[in-house]
């Protein structure tokens, strides 16, 4: 995530003007996830949490110059809930010697836009005015100089309300995990936030968030006065369902009694479907496939095993040996095999990825 961040923290060009920034609200939230789930991986806390907070790199969260935000709009379908945009700061510095490898600091919480709740199935506009600060990227040969740039995330206040995410898998998110609150971590910040959980690629989207924005404007320092009302915005469009999406957290897997335990993390929107183990991968699963370019062998299946699994949570599948699974175990201590996951239901792509098989 710190690298997809860098990419849009360049140098801020000259703005004059008001302009909107952030995701694509032309789109519909397709996602069921909550913060009582909390999303896989997380590094700091374990479980969710009553709320969180969320943002995505793309389109970019990043105000374009130094200015005010004088309103932000929030998409949300049909569960609604309390929520918050908050206005968080990252570091930039050059580092001696190393060239196009900056040094890098976030998330720092800069201030707390107005607490509101969205109206459901469509857009919802709230005034605010929050200050943020875009410096320009310092020169090649300055590397003292620390560059701040503001950008604007979404809280989510409730445990079980979903994220408003619009998945296209081709992003990359950051949750945080409780929110910030101004009790519990005032702002502005001296200290970094960090994230709970990072995403990329498969399984993430859009944040639906966007702001208006007018250059060189005013506005003052801390929290934002609560709005005095919040506007609809356009109709809703139909989103595409999002796609059940899967990952693999270990991959050194035992074998007991004829049995291998895999844990799966199901991402985004419930999953179900088949986990085959087999001596190869199969056409089609998205995985990292060999180098080697010999002729594949004929497949052969080592035990297979059905499962379904809520969004946001890890399931332990029991695949019970076949006979040639049973052999493979007994000859080798350790073994490579290929676990395949195709879905049953819900559209998701074919997965697989290489694991050992240890007894």
């Amino acid at each position: 995530m710190v690298a997809s961040v860098l990419a849009l923290i360049a140098c801020a060009p000259a703005f004059a003007g008001a302009a909107t920034f952030g995701a694509n609200l032309g789109n519909a939230p397709n996602a069921t996830l909550t913060c009582s789930q909390g999303v896989p991986p997380l590094f700091i806390t374990g479980v969710g949490s009553q709320s969180c907070l969320w943002f995505s790199i793309s389109p970019t969260p990043y105000a374009p110059a130094t200015g005010t935000v004088t309103a932000v709009h929030v998409r949300v379908g049909a569960v609604t809930g309390p929520m918050q945009v908050v206005v968080m700061r990252s570091l930039y510095q050059n580092k001696a010697g190393d060239p196009g490898h900056p040094y890098f600091a976030c998330c720092f919480v800069e201030r707390y836009g107005p607490a509101f709740t969205p109206q459901l199935n469509t857009v919802t506009t709230v005034a605010t005015s929050l200050p943020v600060t875009e410096e320009p990227t310092p020169g090649p040969e300055d590397f003292t100089t620390n560059a701040a740039g503001d950008f604007i995330a979404l809280s989510v206040l409730a445990p079980n309300v979903p994220i408003p995410i619009f998945v296209d898998n081709a992003n990359a998110d950051s949750g945080f995990y409780p929110a910030p609150t101004e009790a519990n971590f005032p702002a502005p910040s001296p200290n970094p936030l960090f994230p709970s959980t990072n995403l990329v690629g498969e399984g993430t989207g859009q944040v639906l968030l966007s702001a208006d924005f007018e250059a060189g404007g005013g506005g003052g320092g801390g929290t934002a006065p609560a709005a005095g009302g919040a506007a609809p915005g356009p109709s809703p469009v139909p989103a595409p369902p999002a796609l059940p999406s899967i990952a693999f957290p270990k991959l050194t897997i035992p074998v007991k009694n004829g049995t291998a335990t895999l844990p799966l993390q199901c991402l985004v929107v419930n999953c179900a479907g088949v986990l085959n183990l087999q001596n190869v991968q199969p056409p089609g699963g998205a995985g990292v496939a060999s180098k080697k370019k010999a002729k594949k062998p004929k497949l052969v299946s080592y035990g297979a095993a059905s499962f379904a699994l809520k969004a946001g949570t890890t399931g332990k599948v029991k695949v019970k040996l076949n006979a040639a699974g049973r052999k493979l175990v007994k000859a080798h201590k350790q073994i490579k095999v290929w676990a395949s996951v195709r879905f049953t239901a819900g559209g998701g792509r074919a997965k697989s990825t290489r694991v050992t098989l240890k007894r």
